[in-house]
């Protein structure tokens, strides 16, 4: 319906009502239906992934007006879209109006949209496909060229993704938001199984300069890739049409605003800008640039937002530098080529709001952009959100923080870029959630703990654990119990790349976990150097260590160096069942001991865990000035590779299994310890304590080698132990019962008539052999039966009398020789030990050798005593 301007007067008493015909038309839209159901979509939605598209839907009865673009309206049903009709004119009769589909299905099934066009409403269903195409993590490999303002753009830029599962997945586009104009896409393809890239192509002509944003979204997973776009001029260029300009300089501020007629104010008094958004549908950038020593920024929005910094050095002596009282989320840019600093004052001026640092946030701060921000806290933390904190690309380096460098509620997230971070308090800590970082590059210097996760409440909704999937951490703190990484909850570690964490203050832990810890891979670097103290508070002593994990510990793969240096430190503890599947471990535990009452002391252990220890696979070395490897309940070594080189007990638990793997074991008392404590009558007295060999290979030497206050029982794979020499101490030694049942023994111990033969109920031949003379380090125990077929020989650590030997070849009622001396050529040592041990795979020659005794195995007996 078409309208004329009305004009209403009075002639002679009567009221008329005239056309103007003076002035322009004000046409209004109309048409008759709006057919949704015919409506026809570009491209197909996927949930998860970022969307792009148009809408075509038919209408009929158009009476030819235009007709402005619409506010966008968001999506029901399947939620993150939005459709936002194209400004046009309408046809004469029969047409289609076109809506722009933006956004991420966060499911699949139907997205909803109630559309209006021309006085007509109708609702626009657009079907999502569930995703086939599933990843683990997803960040920026590659970025992309800068661009140029007004200039046709073509470019490109890659992401690189974890944890593919090989699905295919459809083309996607990305519109870019900032600087407008730009198109991501990314043409259909199929995903690796593991470990792939995406490459999107980029295309489009960047309507101003400032920053071209890309949310991208893919496989459930989302990250953020920004582009630089340069003024056409030398000038400042135009503003984009969704970016407010403030220009700092010197005490005072510019503003360049496009949206103060639709809901964005700007106030500003000095250097100092405030921001009031309201009524916003869209995401306003706020570029801030210049240099203000008197100066800050703080922004109230009812809509989340995007604010770059752009070579922005910014001070406030009374309050926060950039002070966020919004609770949307705030994407921080970081524009390539950039360098920003931000500085808070040692005192803030009061006020009832929250400001907790240098840059804070009510709400979610998310950096991106190649560039860099240096940041100073003076008076509290260096960056601070009452809500999260995530980290793609950014270069962020926070100088010094009177408290802590970053400080977030809700978690704390990083899948590249680099973080150096200094901090009187804590490097990186959490309130009430997790930590987990994918990728980037983190260097803290802290005294209190490097990266925490502080949450100790009852909520079973919060979990307050820390996770590295990826990148690379150098972590240093020096204050007293500083820990580099401490978890309240579970604590899991799996990136390819290297953790160095070095402590030195007392009682500090490199890893301190409150529940479960989990090793997958990476090389962890861990140091601690501070001694043992007591704690009042605590009434108790506070000792270091590498590891310390409340619950259970699970090492699956990677490796592992650790180093205890201080009084009383350890290198492992764990209160839980610790499990090791593979890896590469290695644990120095060199202190003294630390004494504070001569019942309260703290020994520099190795390993020790409070639960069972399991070790399946891997390779474990250890060297301590007390325990090697300890465990309250268990240890069962299925396979892998066990070195204790230096140990006052090298293995000590109630029940001790080896099953299989290589294990070689030095002590300066017992090698292999199986003891439940002293219990009544003495150490003398069977406490019920069991050593089992039953596979694999065993090496051991130390005062007593072996020694059970209960049983010992060999029944398969190999036994090589060497005892002390002119020490009242023995090769094995039992209080119980020692059974060989199988296997491949010799056992090897000094001139002690502490030396008992093993059990007559032994199910397996063997020989227990007393010397009258000393087999001396550098000579040889050779047993061959009468045709010379070879049962062992032997190379002893240091002298020794009397010997243990057995294998399945050994039988009843056949004669052997046993020589001392002789010749090895050829061949190793069985279990790769250095200097001593079994000869395995060469030849043995009696020249020069002494037959000691020729003797006949009992006929009905298994124990056979030879004496000479």
């Amino acid at each position: 319906m078409k309208l004329r301007n009305a004009v209403w007067c009075a002639v002679g008493g009567m009221t008329l009502f005239l056309n103007s015909c003076e002035e322009n038309d004000v046409s209004v839209a109309e048409i008759s239906e709006l057919n949704c159901s015919q409506a026809v979509f570009s491209a197909e939605a996927v949930s998860g992934t970022s969307f792009t598209a148009t809408a075509t839907v038919p209408y009929t009865g158009g009476n030819g007006a235009a007709y402005d673009a619409g506010e966008a309206v968001a999506s029901t049903g399947v939620t993150g879209l939005t459709a936002t009709l194209a400004g046009g004119t309408l046809a004469t009769g029969a047409g289609s109006a076109v809506f722009t589909l933006t956004g991420t299905p966060a499911t699949e099934g139907t997205a909803v949209f109630e559309i209006s066009v021309g006085g007509r409403s109708c609702s626009l269903s657009l079907p999502v496909k569930a995703s086939a195409a599933g990843i683990s993590t997803l960040e920026v490999k590659t970025a992309a060229p800068a661009a140029t303002e007004s200039v046709a753009y073509t470019g490109s830029f890659t992401l690189a993704y974890t944890g593919g599962n090989g699905g295919a997945y459809t083309a996607s586009t990305v519109t870019s938001t900032g600087v407008e104009g730009l198109t991501a896409t990314l043409a259909e393809g199929q995903l690796a199984n593991g470990e792939g890239t995406l490459a999107y192509t980029l295309s489009g002509t960047p309507t101003s300069d400032g920053t071209a944003i890309f949310n991208i979204s893919f496989g459930g997973k989302s990250c953020t890739v920004t582009v630089a776009v340069a003024a056409a001029t030398s000038g400042t260029g135009q503003a984009a049409s969704d970016t407010v300009k403030i220009a700092y300089s010197g005490t005072g501020a510019t503003v360049s605003n496009g949206y103060a007629d639709q809901g964005v104010s700007v106030a500003v008094s000095g250097a100092d800008v405030v921001v009031t958004a309201t009524g916003l549908s869209k995401e306003i950038v706020y570029l801030l640039s210049g240099t203000a020593t008197k100066g800050s920024f703080k922004i109230y929005s009812d809509y989340k937002f995007n604010l770059t910094l752009q070579n922005l050095n910014l001070t406030n002596t009374a309050g926060p530098a950039i002070n966020i009282q919004s609770g949307k989320k705030a994407a921080v840019s970081l524009p390539a080529g950039t360098a920003s600093t931000l500085t808070d004052g040692a005192t803030y001026a009061s006020s009832s709001e929250d400001q907790k640092g240098t840059l804070f946030s009510e709400g979610q701060l998310v950096f991106t952009g190649t560039g860099a921000l240096t940041v100073s806290g003076n008076n509290k933390h260096g960056i601070v959100s009452d809500d999260y904190i995530s980290v793609s690309q950014a270069t962020i380096t926070v100088k010094s923080a009177a408290k802590d460098a970053i400080h977030a509620n809700d978690y704390f997230s990083m899948d590249s870029g680099t973080l150096t971070l200094t901090a009187s308090g804590d490097g990186i800590e959490v309130e009430e959630g997790y930590a987990q970082v994918s990728g980037g590059k983190i260097t803290i210097n802290s005294v209190g703990d490097g990266i925490k996760t502080s949450y100790s409440g009852t909520d079973a909704t919060i979990s307050p654990y820390i996770a590295v999937k990826g990148g690379t951490l150098n972590i240093t703190t020096t204050g007293e119990k500083g820990n580099a990484l401490k978890s309240k909850g579970y604590t899991a570690i799996g990136t390819a790349e290297t953790l160095t964490l070095t402590v030195s203050g007392k009682g500090s832990k490199a890893i301190k976990t409150g529940s479960d810890l989990t090793i997958s891979s990476g090389t962890l670097k861990l140091s601690t150097t501070g001694a043992a103290f007591y704690d009042t508070s605590d009434a108790d002593i506070a000792a270091p260590a590498g590891i310390n994990c409340d619950g259970n510990l699970v090492i699956n793969g990677g490796t592992l160096v650790v180093s205890s240096t201080g009084a009383g430190a350890k290198g492992i503890t764990v209160d839980g069942t610790s499990t090791v599947n593979g890896g590469n471990i290695s644990i120095t535990a060199s202190g003294a001991k630390f004494t504070y009452l001569s019942a309260l002391t703290s020994e520099a252990k190795g390993f020790k865990s409070d639960g069972a220890f399991i070790m399946t696979n891997g390779e474990l070395n250890i060297s301590a000035t007390d325990d090697g490897l300890k465990s309250e309940t268990s240890v069962t070594i299925s396979n892998g590779t066990l070195n204790i080189t230096k140990s006052t007990e090298g293995v000590e638990a109630p029940l001790i299994t080896f099953e299989g793997g290589v294990s070689n074991i030095v002590s300066s008392d017992d090698g292999i310890n199986a003891t439940k404590g002293t219990v009544n009558g003495g150490t003398e007295s069977n406490d019920g304590s069991h050593l089992y060999i039953k596979g694999g290979i065993v090496i051991v030497t130390g005062s007593d080698a072996i020694d059970s206050n209960g049983n010992i029982t060999i029944s398969g794979g190999t036994t090589i132990v060497c005892g002390p020499t002119n020490q009242p101490e023995e090769g094995v030694d039992f209080n119980g019962t020692f059974l060989i049942n199988g296997g491949n023994v010799i056992i090897a111990g000094s001139n002690s008539m502490m030396t008992k033969a093993m059990g007559t109920a032994s199910a397996q031949v063997g020989l227990y052999i007393k010397s009258g003379s000393q087999l001396p380090a550098s000579s040889l125990l050779h047993i061959e039966n009468a045709s010379g077929t070879e049962m062992v020989t032997f190379k002893p650590k240091n002298a020794v009398y009397y010997f243990h030997f057995s294998n399945a070849a050994m039988a009843k009622n056949t004669q052997y020789k046993i020589y001392f001396g002789g010749a090895y050529s050829g061949g190793s040592f069985a279990g790769g030990s250095s200097g001593w041990g079994m000869y395995t795979g060469g030849t043995y020659s009696s020249s020069g050798a002494t037959l000691k005794a020729t003797t006949t195995t009992s006929a009905s007996a298994t124990v056979n005593t030879v004496t000479f």
